[in-house]
């Protein structure tokens, strides 16, 4: 019965071999975490942003394609007093339509794939991370990175939805 451990060391030393680290070492673990989920957030913040902004863009120019295919065939001002032919008006607008479909498709993706990947590094790194370092400080950090994460999504979301019923709108006004 001599073979149980002392109750003074029990708790410290079964945490430590069962995560296989010391305070430190998990405090160290979690800063790179931390630094990591930093990165990304800044990353998904600037891609959101960028998304919103295209997003602004694909109004502008849907409002002016809609204006191409105004009944009473008006033209553009800057048309007119350029001289320009509204085909190749339409042409170019096309095209520029075609661009920012594909830039918001790639920005799209970019932004699920950053989402997926916080969001993997929150749950199955961060969280036991934070854990194992027993500090209140990383626990509030997790919950702040699943809040930006929150955020950035219902934001990219919304904007998402908004672009989704500009082009809806735009086929039913073709």
């Amino acid at each position: 019965m001599n073979s149980a451990p002392p109750s003074g060391g029990a708790t410290t030393n079964s945490s430590s071999s069962t995560y296989g680290m010391t305070p430190e070492q998990a405090s160290k673990n979690f800063d790179v975490l931390r630094r990591e989920a930093t990165k990304l957030e800044r990353h998904l913040e600037d891609r959101v942003a960028r998304y919103q902004q295209l997003a602004q863009r694909l109004t502008v120019d849907n409002n002016s394609l809609t204006s191409d295919n105004d009944p009473l065939g008006q033209q553009s001002s800057l048309m007119i007093d350029s001289g320009g032919s509204s085909s190749s008006y339409t042409t170019n607008s096309q095209t520029n339509k075609s661009n920012l479909d594909e830039e918001e498709a790639t920005l799209s993706k970019d932004i699920h794939r950053t989402m997926s990947t916080m969001t993997e590094l929150i749950n199955t790194k961060m969280a036991p991370a934070a854990e194992r370092t027993g500090r209140s400080q990383h626990l509030l950090l997790v919950k702040r990175y699943r809040e930006i994460l929150f955020d950035c999504g219902a934001d990219f979301n919304k904007t998402s939805a908004a672009v989704a019923r500009r082009r809806e709108a735009n086929e039913l006004f073709r």
